[in-house]
């Protein structure tokens, strides 16, 4: 990379051995994104003829192709991604690569030919449908956000010299012919995209974003209004001077919703973490709505927490604005939008540089948000919770009149208002 930290792109991953072996992500999509491998329904794909010999052949890779192992995959109506895996001490690992997905390419483009009586001009494939939102070509230029954990680059999927060489068309099962799988039935893009995943991390990431793909797809796609990012939203909890944007549901800002404001100190870890889990689930079921910028440690793992439970519901505040083009949500939350407890929301237009400002600036809306109706604002510290407080849901009107909530008082001074969570009976 440039030190100007310009991100350069680079045909493999230099200065990464992969004769040593690597785990990748793989991203091959059909030309131009036409729908041809079924429809994803109630957060799976119900598969086409062709997708489900698509998906034979994907899993047919590592046994065609040794020294390649594959982990988890889906077919989308449009394209497919899987993980895979070169072992190590292969003589030529990226040709090897390189190979199994042309041979991938030019079975299925084969059996396409066959089952939806192309022409050689590439057409008849049906109505072309591109969902992705994105210029051709450009799949792998960011996946939803979860590969920010390591290092990662785009390729064209091929490797050095390998253009014009000849493979078996159809995975050995009869006479060998040349094809392309890109170019004479139009079946795929040129090329594929891959990722190399340099981290426990990355993995998980790749693994959840496969699983959640088809869900993310219906509702993207499938659902209308789902992901509409709604702006700017005129809410009783939401200071009337400020420009808020928001995608999810707005429901779980109503003024009589119990909201939790959480801030977690990022030394709270071991048996501290345990605990104070323990206390936000409680609080879940007591119905509270945990509202915070889920940025520290701890608040990640609540995070995590609540993306795990069917009935836990949330908020998180952005440390920057939504943009206005198609929302592409993180795979984590697929699930809480789909079920509809979960609500994402920002101020502004403008892209602003996380730093402590910003994440001082998350704390405060947190704590005046949960102010402006039924809540509690709190922060937790290795010893347990402080600055917890009760508040009344006294709303600031547009046009002025009473103030929406009183400061939180300072450690420093002033009648505290705070009452302490209960052991046993959970939240005050």
């Amino acid at each position: 990379m440039a030190n100007s930290g310009e991100i350069k792109r680079y045909r493999r991953y230099k200065g990464w051995d992969y004769a040593k072996g690597a785990s990748l992500f793989i991203t091959i999509s059909t030309a131009p994104r036409r729908a041809l491998f079924g429809v994803a329904r109630d957060g799976v794909v119900a598969l086409s003829a062709l997708g489900e010999k698509v998906k034979e052949a994907l899993e047919a890779i590592p046994l065609l192709n040794p020294g390649i192992l594959l982990f988890g995959y889906v077919v989308m109506p449009d394209h497919v991604h899987f993980n895979c895996a070169l072992l190590p001490g292969l003589a030529e690992p990226l040709k090897v690569l390189g190979n199994a997905i042309r041979r991938f390419k030019n079975y299925t483009t084969k059996l396409a030919k066959h089952s939806l009586a192309i022409k050689s001009n590439g057409l008849g494939f049906g109505k072309a449908s591109r969902f992705d939102g994105q210029a051709e070509g450009d799949e792998a230029s960011r996946i939803d956000g979860d590969f920010g954990l390591g290092k990662a680059s785009r390729f064209d999927g091929r490797a050095e010299g390998d253009e014009a060489s000849r493979f078996d068309g159809d995975f050995g099962l009869g006479k060998a012919s040349r094809f392309d799988g890109q170019t004479a039935f139009g079946l795929w893009q040129q090329g594929y995209h891959d990722y190399i995943l340099l981290s426990r991390e990355m993995i998980d990431a790749t693994e959840r974003y496969i699983a959640y793909n088809p869900m993310k797809w219906e509702l993207m796609y499938g659902v209308e209004g789902a992901l509409r990012v709604i702006e700017p939203l005129f809410m009783p909890r939401l200071n009337p001077g400020d420009y808020w944007k928001g995608v999810g549901n707005l429901a779980l800002l109503d003024p009589a919703e119990k909201l939790l404001s959480l801030r977690i100190s990022r030394q709270v870890q071991g048996a501290a973490m345990a605990k104070m889990l323990a206390r936000i689930e409680n609080a879940v079921l007591q119905g509270y709505i945990i509202i915070s910028g889920f940025i520290s440690k701890g608040e990640q793992a609540v995070r995590d927490m609540l993306c795990r439970r069917s009935d836990a519901r949330f908020i998180r505040i952005l440390p920057s604005c939504i943009p206005n083009r198609r929302f592409r949500p993180e795979s984590r939350y697929v699930a809480p939008f789909a079920e509809g407890r979960y609500l994402e929301i920002a101020q502004g237009n403008d892209e602003v540089e996380f730093g402590r400002r910003a994440c001082l600036d998350i704390n405060a809306e947190i704590i005046e948000i949960a102010k402006a109706g039924e809540g509690l604002a709190l922060y937790w510290k290795p010893d347990g919770p402080h600055k917890l407080a009760e508040h009344s849901s006294a709303i600031k009107s547009a046009g002025g009149g009473e103030s929406r909530s009183t400061a939180i008082k300072s450690a420093g001074g002033g009648e505290s208002r705070s009452t302490a969570i209960k052991s046993a009976g959970g939240m005050a």
